[in-house]
């Protein structure tokens, strides 16, 4: 099962008791989840390179589906700045062949944690899933 595959599973599966998914927009490499009351766009990235397009849509309610690598952790460290400054922005680390996953939001996190920690703290976070190959 690839990413977006696994993460749209994930996401039916978590809503089968509140029923509050309407439907889901597939676009390519996105998709939107529609809610009644707030859609979230969701952009399967499984290799991060580049901010530009995070920087462009995270102001939505944006979700970012990567694969759990130690390459996406140090990318998201990198533009840990940027990346917290959106505070609706929420990242999901996947290795959908083990079935697992950890789940960060950045703008949370940031006013909960010591920047000196951040790197230990995230990795830490990694280390507890499978690294996706």
């Amino acid at each position: 099962m690839n990413l977006k595959e696994w993460m749209i599973t994930y996401l039916k599966s978590r809503d089968a008791i509140k029923q509050e998914i309407i439907g889901i927009e597939d676009n390519g490499d996105s998709f939107i989840v529609r809610k009644q009351n707030t859609d979230t766009l969701f952009l399967i990235r499984p290799e991060l390179n580049s901010m530009d397009e995070i920087k462009q849509k995270a102001n939505e309610q944006t979700s970012l589906a990567v694969h759990n690598t130690k390459r996406n952790v140090d990318f998201v460290i990198t533009n840990w700045d940027a990346l917290s400054k959106f505070e609706k922005l929420c990242i999901y680390f996947v290795n959908s062949v083990s079935n697992e996953k950890w789940m960060l939001y950045p703008h949370t996190h940031n006013q909960i944690t010591e920047k000196t920690a951040l790197r230990k703290g995230l990795e830490a976070m990694y280390s507890e899933v499978t690294p996706a190959t």
